[in-house]
């Protein structure tokens, strides 16, 4: 049983799309353990969680948003009629109408996990070194020093992040959303949202001197992953099938987010001969 105070920061309705048993209770996952790698299935109701991960401290009161999070973002999305399609495998029929939900999923999942907490903390303190490689704009430097003299900003400003989707609204207008379904599983994370390189173009916001294009990218059920660009492409949405090389790609990026950070704890996956040759890759670094 998990400790009444442990928050699960991936939710269970999300993993359930990727249970292995007909109850839905459990799923296939690497995980760590020490210096090694153990695959098993794994209880649902037993991943994705950490202590007081949606509590703050207001005027020295503990605040928690655990309950916003499910009436305000987690509910409303479950019950939605876009998740009725991923969860019934049809996600072939997702179109432009799917959008704002997909995109609110994306974006909330990427901002409420550990990873996504320890990144911003990283970031306060190499905002502060005068010889940091990352290029920061002034107002950030601002907000940093404030998060950096004010420790528990930082954590108050995640759970603003993980019990609403107001901060990420105003960059929904103009983004790119493609629905990419294959033949074959794709993996899958208890860090849900991936980040990955992306083609270059001109309507791609890059708000900051030296970024590379990038996009998010989310796997909702075993065959589709939902791939974001912040842009500004006005109502663009694409659905579209890709083959083995597509797959086999994406399958290679969650394995090198699963080796290279360690709060990455679990890589939902099938076992196998491609499993095994794409650990042998990530170690040999090939």
């Amino acid at each position: 049983m998990n400790n009444p105070r442990d928050h699960h920061y991936v939710p269970q309705f999300y993993l359930r799309n990727f249970a292995c048993d007909p109850e839905r209770k459990k799923i296939r996952t690497l995980a760590r353990n020490g210096e090694y790698a153990v695959w098993a299935e794994r209880s649902i109701e037993g991943l994705g969680f950490e202590k007081d991960l949606y509590v703050h401290s207001y005027a020295g009161i503990p605040v928690s948003v655990e309950e916003t999070i499910n009436r305000s973002v987690e509910t409303p999305i479950s019950q939605s009629d876009t998740w009725a399609k991923i969860q019934s495998g049809r996600t072939d029929s997702l179109d432009r109408s799917d959008k704002p939900v997909l995109y609110a999923l994306l974006r909330h999942l990427e901002a409420r996990t550990p990873h996504y907490l320890a990144s911003q903390s990283e970031l306060a303190q190499l905002a502060g070194q005068a010889d940091s490689d990352i290029q920061f704009s002034d107002e950030e430097k601002e907000h940093y020093a404030e998060m950096r003299a004010n420790p528990g900003l930082t954590k108050e400003i995640f759970n603003y992040m993980s019990a609403s989707a107001d901060w990420t609204e105003a960059a929904y207008r103009g983004c790119g959303i493609t629905v990419v379904r294959t033949a074959k599983p794709l993996r899958a994370s208890t860090t849900p949202v991936l980040v990955t390189g992306a083609p270059e173009h001109p309507s791609l916001r890059l708000p900051l001197p030296g970024m590379v294009p990038y996009m998010y990218n989310l796997v909702v059920n075993p065959t589709t992953v939902v791939n974001l660009v912040l842009a500004d492409f006005g109502d663009a949405f694409l659905n579209v099938e890709q083959g083995e090389d597509f797959r086999l790609g994406m399958n290679r990026h969650f394995m090198g987010q699963f080796g290279h950070f360690p709060r990455v704890r679990h890589m939902i996956t099938d076992a196998g001969e491609e499993l095994v040759r794409d650990m042998t890759w990530a170690t040999t670094g090939c």
